[in-house]
C-alpha cells in the first residue's frame, strides 16, 4: 500500500536525519551557515517542491487515521518548497531565529519520535 511505503519512507529519513543532528551538532551548524546562500535555498526549495507536489498527486487522503500524516507531510514539504523558491529572504530571517533557539535539540528529539511512531505504521499497518 501507498501509505505504508511512504510512512516508511518519510519515518526512517525522519529517524536518520535527527539523529545525525543530534549526534553531529557541527552538521547543524554547517547547514544554518549554508542557508546564507541563495543557490543552497533555491536547491533545497526544488527538491522539497519535487517531493511535496509528488506526495500530493499521489497521496492526498484526508482521512481520520494515520494515513493523513503523510498528506500533511506532502502539504508541508511542498508549501515549505515553494516558500524557499519564492520568499528566499523571509526563509533566510526564519533561519537566523531558529539559529540562536535553545529548544532546537527538543525538536529534533521529537522529530525522532515522529520518525519512530511513522516507521512502526509504515511496518505495521
Amino acid at each position: 500500500m501507498l501509505s505504508n511505503y511512504l510512512a516508511e519512507i518519510w519515518g526512517i529519513s525522519f529517524v536518520a536525519v535527527s539523529l545525525a543532528l543530534l549526534i553531529n551538532q557541527k552538521y547543524l551548524k554547517r547547514l544554518f551557515a549554508e542557508a546564507e546562500d541563495d543557490k543552497n535555498l533555491f536547491c533545497w526549495g526544488a527538491i522539497a517542491f519535487v517531493i511535496g507536489i509528488s506526495i500530493v498527486l499521489a497521496h492526498n487522503i484526508w482521512v481520520k487515521n494515520w494515513q493523513v500524516i503523510i498528506t500533511i507531510f506532502g502539504w508541508l514539504s511542498l508549501i515549505k518548497g515553494l516558500s524557499l523558491l519564492f520568499l528566499p529572504e523571509y526563509a533566510k530571517n526564519w533561519v537566523k531565529k531558529m539559529e540562536s533557539q535553545q529548544w532546537l535539540q527538543y525538536a529534533l528529539i521529537v522529530m525522532l519520535l515522529i520518525g519512530l511512531v511513522i516507521t512502526y505504521f509504515g511496518f505495521t499497518a
